[in-house]
């Protein structure tokens, strides 16, 4: 090889990383795409479209949201995990995501390998929510009426929250109720308020207008701490489950392998959003609780999420399917 050859070479290779790190720098310079593995209208989703404008002013370009539920977020998870590892396709996880890996024989995905944390969003309890007409007012009388009906009632689940939720209220309690499946927590909600079921673990931002209304009514919270939002509603641990706790999450991630540079803009980004007091609000009225990390916490919060989703799904006599 030729010394003017090799220079030229040279020159080449050193100008590639600075053209990639000043497209990175320019960040983002088209539409971003969020998967999210949940039905319109869930929790989740909810709390992402009222993150999407702060989002859209501090980025400086829209966010397409693409609603892909199904499979227990497994769907939506296997499409994000495929998708080029560029920044602009990222994926709203929670429970789920992480639950598949002790639910499902083969769940498509990895939830660390595959995926790269850029911000938790919010905790998130559920409430135990019944029909209107349902004739118990506390959780000692639905117990009751339960148990005195084995196999008679029925609960909608519509991800792995409200179904390890659910299981284990029953596990605890000597429940024996029928679980139906949906795509989503809102059409199992639909099917709560027309009387077709008797009982779901529901978010509260999805919950609260429907018991203000009088259509639904909450029994406890999974949680061991009372929401500020609904003050009145007790722990179930308080009100006759002794050590009962069950508590979601939210998070925003991105396929392995997106630039370092994008993650961090991605992040401050969210962290910006999630200090504004509008947000914030926002989240604390439905029942969230505003959620702040860095990477590195976000990255072991995982971990030991899915130690723990290990333990819940094992207390709740499920097996991988």
């Amino acid at each position: 090889m030729t010394i003017h050859r090799r220079n030229l070479l040279l020159s080449a290779a050193s100008i590639l990383p600075l053209g990639h790190a000043h497209a990175q720098a320019g960040y983002p310079t088209h539409p971003i795409k969020v998967i999210a593995p949940v039905a319109t209208g869930s929790g989740a989703d909810t709390l992402m479209r009222r993150l999407e404008g702060p989002l859209v002013k501090l980025l400086g370009q829209s966010l397409i949201i693409e609603n892909k539920p199904g499979a227990q977020s497994a769907l939506g998870a296997r499409i994000a995990a495929k998708a080029p590892h560029d920044g602009y396709t990222l994926f709203l996880g929670g429970n789920s995501f992480v639950a598949n890996v002790h639910m499902m024989r083969e769940p498509g995905y990895d939830p660390v390998k595959d995926f790269a944390p850029i911000s938790l969003l919010v905790y998130n309890p559920l409430l135990l929510t019944v029909r209107a007409n349902l004739p118990a007012r506390t959780l000692q009388e639905f117990i009751k009426y339960a148990k005195d009906r084995p196999g008679k009632l029925s609960y909608g689940v519509g991800n792995s929250g409200s179904l390890v939720a659910s299981q284990l209220l029953n596990t605890q309690t000597g429940i024996d109720a029928v679980g139906v499946n949906y795509p989503g927590m809102a059409q199992a909600t639909t099917d709560l308020i027309a009387e077709r079921l008797d009982y779901i673990m529901l978010d509260p931002v999805i919950a609260g207008p429907f018991i203000q209304a009088g259509k639904l009514r909450a029994l406890g919270i999974t949680s061991r701490q009372r929401l500020t939002s609904m003050p009145d509603i007790a722990p179930l641990s308080e009100l006759g489950v002794p050590g009962y706790e069950w508590m979601g999450w939210v998070g925003l991630f991105a396929p392995a392998g997106t630039p370092a540079p994008v993650r961090r803009r991605l992040s401050q980004a969210v962290e910006q959003v999630l200090g504004d007091a509008g947000v914030r609000e926002f989240m604390v009225g439905g029942g969230m609780i505003p959620a702040r990390a860095t990477t590195e916490q976000f990255q072991a919060h995982m971990q030991e999420q899915i130690k723990l989703w290990g333990r819940w799904t094992r207390a709740a006599g499920l097996t991988p399917t």
